[in-house]
């Protein structure tokens, strides 16, 4: 199980971390209005797929996790998901076409239609759901890793002018592509596609359209603020917005790779009645993600301006308060994870997650609404962080029994202090790290912060901590 947890996270971060290796480059020759354009569009094409999908990418990964025990089973379950994808993909691309040519921002960027457009007609092919329902993730991360380096090589090569945003977009779908292409051709090792068998595709749809409706809610936080403020305030605040939450990006993904990776897990230990393995499992989870989050989001507050000046240089310090905005997020929406896809979602109660996170977007699409003219990127930060509390609260209401129960106080604590202390010590450092190189000055922190944090938990004999020195220990032993 650490194993898998350990290769989801892996797979997560390459997704988010290499982005972040061309991002310096690309925000210097892209600027910020061909980054918001490539943006503005991809989150378009990323609502279609949403709509193309109706919750498969989530409720995928609990059918299979249900049915891998028995081929016939799996292979009837993959075709029924699949079907249902493509179907409704060909009725999105039609209503996708239909704007194309009647939105006047659209057309005047057909180039970027056409490549957001591949894919999503591609995406129903990717089915990275059959792949972390049956938790082979080392395919998934070899796989994702080929294509990752692919990609960083060309846009280092064919994107040198500003006006090479057609080909960076192209260059990101190409990638996409290729890996679904990749993952069906494995899927045919697994599936069997002739196997004949009367499908029923109806016992999938209503657990499908309730984890649909809260993967639209989601989104809200992921996609709409980013194309409300495109359309309020234009290209640059996308620009500065998309820029702040590049290193919060990269971060959840930490978060929620832990636990995508135990969704599978936990899903079969609850179906078998295991509930003693399912509250040992979520106890380690809900201390291991409260040390993460407590430890990302204090060192990121602390260095937004550094971490901006890197990412997009000086014309993108505006994204600055922003991208410290953003940071408390890693705590919420660490609860969030544990609530939600660790607890509500393994044990069936998909209605009560998407009450949560249907309200938490309604009230991001109102506070977005007062703030984001004004306040522009600032405030669609604001908006989703406060969204981001009411969801989790009200998930922490429905899963209360589970949480409470398997929360270990005194880990929190001592999480709590050596974060504290650690924060002290980098703000007493930093001035004296002013004159030396950014990226040296960061890694610097960045040690400092995170090993003596590792040292005081080892002090307070936190165990989580000591158990992963004792591992660290064997291994190199």
């Amino acid at each position: 199980m650490r194993v898998n947890v350990l290769l989801n996270m892996l797979y997560t971060l390459m997704n988010t971390i290499f982005p972040l290796i061309t991002y310096p480059y690309i925000s210097r020759v892209l600027d910020t209005t061909g980054i918001g354009k490539v943006n503005f569009f991809s989150q378009i094409a990323g609502y279609c797929t949403m709509f193309a999908s109706l919750g498969i990418g989530t409720y995928g990964i609990r059918a299979v996790a249900e049915t891998r025990n028995s081929e016939d089973d799996l292979s009837k379950t993959v075709k029924e998901l699949l079907r249902i994808n493509i179907l409704l993909t060909i009725l999105v691309l039609l209503i996708y076409c239909v704007m194309a040519v009647c939105i006047p921002q659209f057309k005047s960027n057909i180039g970027l239609i056409l490549i957001n457009g591949l894919a999503i007609a591609t995406n129903p092919f990717s089915l990275d759901w059959l792949y972390s329902g049956l938790e082979q993730y080392d395919y998934i991360t070899k796989r994702d890793f080929f294509f990752k380096i692919i990609s960083i090589i060309c846009i280092f090569i064919f994107v040198r002018t500003q006006s090479n945003y057609y080909i960076y977009a192209l260059i990101l779908t190409g990638a996409n592509v290729g890996s679904t292409i990749f993952n069906f051709a494995y899927a045919l090792k697994i599936i069997d596609f002739k196997f004949k068998i009367k499908l029923n595709y109806q016992k999938h749809l209503k657990p499908m359209l309730t984890l649909f409706a809260s993967g639209l809610a989601i989104s809200v936080y992921l996609s709409l603020d980013t194309i409300m403020l495109g359309f309020i305030r234009g290209n640059r605040e996308v620009g500065l917005y998309t820029t702040a939450t590049k290193i919060e990006t990269v971060l959840l993904s930490v978060v929620n790779a832990i636990s995508v990776a135990l969704l599978p897990r936990l899903s079969a230990y609850i179906q078998q009645k295991r509930y003693q393995e399912f509250n040992i499992v979520l106890k380690q989870s809900i201390s291991v993600i409260s040390i993460i989050t407590l430890s990302l989001c204090s060192f990121f507050i602390i260095t937004a301006k550094d971490c901006i000046l890197i990412l997009g240089g000086s014309s993108f310090l505006g994204a600055t308060l922003s991208m410290q905005l953003l940071m408390p997020i890693l705590i919420v929406s660490g609860f969030s994870n544990i609530t939600g896809n660790q607890i509500l979602i393994p044990q069936g109660k998909d209605m009560c997650f998407t009450i949560a996170v249907s309200v938490g977007a309604i009230v991001d699409i109102v506070i977005n609404f007062i703030v984001m003219k004004q306040f522009g990127a600032a405030g669609a930060s604001f908006a989703t962080l406060i969204a981001e509390i009411v969801q989790m609260s009200i998930q922490i209401f429905y899963a209360r029994k589970d949480v409470f129960r398997n929360i270990d106080y005194l880990s929190i604590i001592k999480a709590f202090f050596a974060v504290t202390i650690s924060s002290i010590l980098l703000l007493i450092v930093t001035p004296f790290l002013e004159k030396i190189p950014l990226l040296i000055g960061m890694v610097i922190k960045a040690v400092i912060f995170f090993v003596l944090i590792f040292l005081l938990l080892l002090l307070f004999r936190e165990k989580n901590i000591r158990n992963l020195a004792k591992a660290i220990i064997n291994y190199l032993d």
